[in-house]
């Protein structure tokens, strides 16, 4: 998988909603590039490993948008 860097610039909720009053957490997850520190060096088993961040939350008649300025690089 080719490594990149991932710029996110707005969150918004869609025009339906499943629940029209409760807050939904937008999150970004993707897949883990990096090995961990507290494995063995010789444990392979880094594939289907998922790095998950929270972007924002956002409430229908609140909060439905956000500018966001997130660059993760991968």
């Amino acid at each position: 998988m080719p490594q990149g860097d991932v710029q996110i610039k707005n969150a918004a909720l869609s025009d339906v909603l499943a629940d029209e009053t409760g807050r939904t957490t937008i999150k970004f997850a993707y897949p883990s590039l990096v090995a961990d520190m507290n494995e063995d060096e010789d444990d392979k088993s880094e594939e289907g490993k998922v790095t998950t961040i929270v972007l924002c939350s956002l409430t229908p008649g609140k909060a439905s948008n956000a500018i966001e300025k997130v660059l993760i690089s991968c």
